[in-house]
This record gives structure tokens, C-alpha cells and sequence, in this order.
């Protein structure tokens, strides 16, 4: 059996594992300043805050003085413009997106009920999740993780994005530019602590972090985890000495271990199965698709 930490003793652990990796660097000399005017200068208030929150400064130097480092405008206004009740999720009804699915399980049967096993989670359950969120893996996103969630941290003044913004947004009232610009801050604090996250994940997993692609909002991997559970839920089910969520056997695993921390169990109410599922994504609209595909796709 492969084996997962419990959830509730993950966090201490990565604690004084992030300590040991990234502290180190903050206890050094630091450098005379120089260094850190390489760095973009959109980019040098937040550098400077990872060292100061203890990650080693030659580290974080290097990422952001990297040829493949971008800032992005866009990504701070799509995510306070994103509305998860415009989706279409009625996408993943279609036949041939449905066939898909059940041929996925037909190839990957034996990995499928080998965890389905060891966490409860229906192995229907977990490939309609997998359809819906990376259509089985086709689409893990078109930028790199990295720069997104770092455009997002730097991305808290109004100013610096609003020719981003919808047209309906250009013209509005002090009262409703505070709220944009409250929410603008709270999205770059989570922003932060996800970028945090990330860093952490590619370094004790001996991943490139620019090798991660991600979606619009930095969720990750064949299962779509931000980084924050990514460390919390991942799960090296192939035993290969890294969480990989690129990896099926690891994804699905992780996967599985997050639903049922939030809940899921044998003979589950379907009421209950959705409110498990909205832990994934706090949308009805998106729980319910799930639970139609995995219906759909059981039926062979």
C-alpha cells in the first residue's frame, strides 16, 4: 500500500522541512543589493520578501533573473472579473468528450481500482474530475505557474492594471474601486503564499519550476491543485521519491486523498457527494457536472 502522510500532520512537517531547505539562506551575509537589481523591477519588492520570509536569497535571485520569466498583466483582472456561473460546463456532457472518459478508464482500469482500493473514491468519480478539469489531461494550461501566481502577488495597484480591465470597469465609482482594490489585495496576498507554496513543492520534489505549467490561476498538475495542496494532499503513489501531479498514478491519488479528507465515504447522500466536490471547486454548477459525468460514464 502506498503511503499517504494524514492531512492534519502535513503542514509541521513541511514547517521544518522549509526551514532546513530555504532558512539557511536568510541566516548568510546578505548580498550588498546589487543582485537584486537584475531582477525586473516589477519584481524586486517581492523577491525581496521571499528572502525576508526565509528562503534563501541566491535561490530566489536566480528565479527571478531567469531568461523565462515574465510578468503578465492580464492575470490580476481575470481573476477578479471570473464568474464561475458563466462556465459552460454542459461541454463535458457531450458524447465524445463522455466516450473519452470511458476509455480512460478502460486503459488505465487496473491503476484506477487499485486506488480507488486504498481511498473509497469511486474510480468514475475521479476520471470526470480529471475530464472536467484538464480534459483527461489534454489541457494543463498555457503559461507557467510560476509567472502566474508571481503576476498576480505584484498585481495589487489599481493602476497598473485597469487598461486590463472589462470597459464596464473603467468608469465606476469610488465605492466600487475600493472593493476592486480590497479584493485586488486579497487575491495578491494568496497569491503570495501560493508563489511560497510552489517554490517549496518544485524544490522537494526536484521539479523545474519552470518547467510547470498551470492554469490561468496557478492550479496544477493532471488534477489541478494549487500548490498549497499540492503539498498538503500530494501523494508519491508510484513510489519514485517525488510527488509528480503530471504523473496518473500520482495525480489520481492525490486526488482521491483530498476527497476523502473532506469527506467522502461509501454510500455518500448525493447531496453530501456535492458539498465534498465543492471542496474541489465551490461551485454547484461544477459539482453537479461532475456527478452527471461520472453517472454517464459508469454506465458501460
Amino acid at each position: 500500500m502506498t503511503r499517504s502522510i494524514p492531512a492534519k500532520m502535513v503542514f509541521p512537517a513541511i514547517s521544518a522541512i522549509f526551514l532546513s531547505l530555504f532558512f539557511f539562506g536568510h541566516q548568510v551575509a546578505a548580498q550588498d543589493g546589487t543582485a537584486f537589481q537584475k531582477i525586473p523591477t516589477v519584481f524586486q519588492g517581492l523577491a525581496r520578501q521571499l528572502v525576508a520570509d526565509g528562503f534563501e536569497e541566491s535561490k530566489i535571485i536566480a528565479l527571478f533573473t531567469n531568461d523565462e520569466l515574465k510578468f503578465d498583466n492580464r492575470i490580476m483582472p481575470r481573476k477578479i472579473t471570473h464568474d464561475e456561473t458563466k462556465l459552460h460546463y454542459d461541454i463535458f456532457l457531450q458524447k465524445r468528450r463522455i466516450k473519452r472518459a470511458k476509455q480512460y478508464i478502460q486503459n488505465n482500469r487496473q491503476l484506477l481500482n487499485a486506488i480507488e482500493k486504498q481511498y473509497g473514491i469511486p474510480k468514475e468519480v475521479k476520471v470526470a474530475i480529471l475530464l472536467v478539469e484538464t480534459d483527461l489531461g489534454r489541457y494543463l494550461g498555457s503559461g507557467l505557474a510560476f509567472n502566474t501566481l508571481a503576476s498576480m502577488a505584484v498585481a495589487d495597484d489599481f493602476e497598473r492594471i485597469k487598461a486590463y480591465l472589462p470597459s464596464s470597469y473603467q468608469n465606476m465609482s469610488k465605492k466600487e474601486r475600493k472593493r476592486i482594490e480590497k479584493r485586488m489585495k486579497n487575491k495578491a496576498t494568496w497569491a503570495y503564499s501560493e508563489l511560497k507554496s510552489l517554490i517549496i513543492y518544485s524544490s522537494l520534489n526536484n521539479i523545474d519550476i519552470f518547467s510547470i505549467r498551470g492554469s490561468i490561476f496557478g492550479a496544477i498538475g493532471l488534477c489541478q491543485f494549487m500548490p498549497s495542496n499540492a503539498l498538503r494532499f500530494g501523494v508519491d503513489y508510484d513510489k519514485d521519491g517525488k510527488v509528480d501531479l503530471f504523473s496518473p498514478g500520482d495525480a489520481l491519488a492525490s486526488m482521491a486523498n483530498y476527497l476523502q479528507f473532506y469527506g467522502w465515504k461509501p454510500n455518500l447522500r448525493k447531496k453530501n457527494q456535492i458539498k465534498v466536490i465543492k471542496h474541489y471547486n465551490h461551485s454547484t454548477p461544477y459539482a453537479k457536472t461532475v456527478l452527471e459525468v461520472a453517472r454517464k460514464v459508469k454506465q458501460i
